[in-house]
């Protein structure tokens, strides 16, 4: 967010004018101020106070304010204050306007022109001139009257709009065509009633095909509502039924880097001295089927290597033979789950099931007995068993971000043909993509 400097108008910097005519029956003030500042974006000013909904914007290069129609017998203070964003303002700085009428006394040639027949100037075709041209343009229930005049244009809509939708709006507008660049600014007068004011050089004519594309760009401005609106009752069920783009949208795979360990254990869930070292690599397919917001269905695959020392303790002397991989038995598993996603927020907890294979070398310290009718097969001189298994896996990671996550997750193995039971208890990190 861009910062917000209080506005500094010194006495100098805003300047008043006011033209009084000779009847004396109403003043236009011209206001001025210096752009000090290029940053600034908008100003929006009010006449005689500081209501909220009251505030007129136009834009950041307009310095230069005439308001005409007003009363030369009153004063008027004008508020003013400026944005470096359009939504941030600051606070206002005032003046104050009041009419100094001074006498009248026509030179000698207007006096000898006043004697000249009044038909010269006939005041009914004055009044003919100044009768506003009047259009109505309707939209889906909508209704926008414009009286166009030379200077000013009234707006009237229904009352009902929102003040802020209007001056939304009028935003909108003002960043397409630089309205406040070309002179042109608006107020809400009221509920319900919106003047537009511009210079002189805009002619009745002019006005009246620029609110032909204004009103253009308010039906488009109003089409999503009155899509929203018009949309039938009758397919929101049918919507029901299939998941949304939103709940499509949160198919995502991830690469699963686990670290643990693991224990055999018996059917009265007693666990054995010994403990195996576990890594894994996995892949998850989460919410290939979503349902809400916030549950899903998916697969995943993990590929899991359990070791210990030949030895059968973890009791190396030498640091460097934990690096020695003939220094271990090893046992190799490979499996596919089907797998039910919760989202809470940044956290997933997640739970699943199926079923894969295990290979490892008969001779080891792991001790799994393997059927017969499994065999051993041989790579090289090196002979391995093989044994099916059922797995299960619970966990809850939590996602930093939308790449990254971490966790922890504890599984079942249950080797068929062994008749033994395995668990384990990792860290999950993931990184999705």
């Amino acid at each position: 967010m861009q910062r917000i400097r209080k506005i500094i108008i010194a006495l100098t910097a805003m300047l008043m004018i006011a033209a009084v005519p000779l009847a004396a029956s109403t003043m236009t003030v011209t206001w001025e101020w210096l752009l000090d500042d290029p940053e600034v974006t908008a100003y929006r000013y009010q006449l005689g106070g500081e209501d909220p909904d009251g505030w007129t914007v136009i834009g950041g290069d307009v310095n230069t304010l005439e308001i005409g129609n007003l009363d030369p017998a009153a004063e008027y203070t004008l508020y003013l204050q400026r944005s470096y964003d359009g939504e941030n303002w600051s606070e206002s700085a005032s003046s104050t306007a009041s009419a100094t009428i001074v006498p009248y006394t026509p030179p000698a040639e207007e006096v000898a022109e006043e004697e000249t027949p009044a038909e010269a100037v006939p005041a009914e075709e004055t009044a003919v001139e100044e009768e506003p041209l009047v259009k109505t343009y309707e939209n889906a229930g909508f209704t926008l009257t414009a009286y166009i005049s030379e200077g000013e244009t009234v707006l009237e809509y229904p009352a009902s709009v929102a003040d802020s939708d209007v001056h939304a709006f009028f935003a909108l507008e003002n960043e397409k065509y630089g309205l406040g660049d070309m002179g042109v600014v608006y107020r809400i007068e009221e509920s319900g009633r919106a003047v537009i004011t511009y210079p002189s050089e805009y002619t009745k004519e002019s006005v009246d095909a620029e609110l032909d594309l204004l009103f253009d760009d308010l039906t488009a401005y109003l089409a999503p509502a009155a899509e929203t609106a018009e949309t039938p009752a009758e397919e929101t069920p049918a919507a029901a039924e299939i998941p949304s783009a939103s709940d499509e949208s949160r198919f995502a795979v991830s690469l699963l880097l686990r670290a643990g360990i693991a224990s055999t254990f018996d059917d009265t869930f007693t666990f054995s001295d010994t403990q195996l070292a576990e890594v894994g690599l996995g892949l998850d397919f989460s919410n290939i089927l979503s349902v809400g917001d916030n549950f899903g269905f998916g697969l995943r695959s993990d590929f899991i290597v359990n070791f210990l020392p030949t030895s059968g303790a973890w009791d190396l002397e030498d640091t460097k033979d934990y690096f020695n991989v003939m220094n271990y038995a090893e046992r190799l598993s490979l499996d596919l789950k089907l797998m039910a996603d919760f989202a809470a927020g940044p956290a997933e907890i997640y739970l699943g099931g199926g079923a894969g294979f295990s290979v490892v070398n008969p001779d080891n310290a792991i001790n799994l007995s393997y059927a017969s009718d499994l065999g051993t097969f041989k790579i090289g001189d090196a002979a391995f068993g093989m044994d099916w298994f059922a797995s299960a896996v619970a966990g809850l990671r939590f996602h930093i971000g939308s790449v990254f996550s971490i966790g922890a997750e504890v599984g079942y193995r249950y080797l068929v043909e062994a008749e033994e039971h395995l668990g384990s208890a990792d860290i999950v990190l993931g990184f999705t993509f």
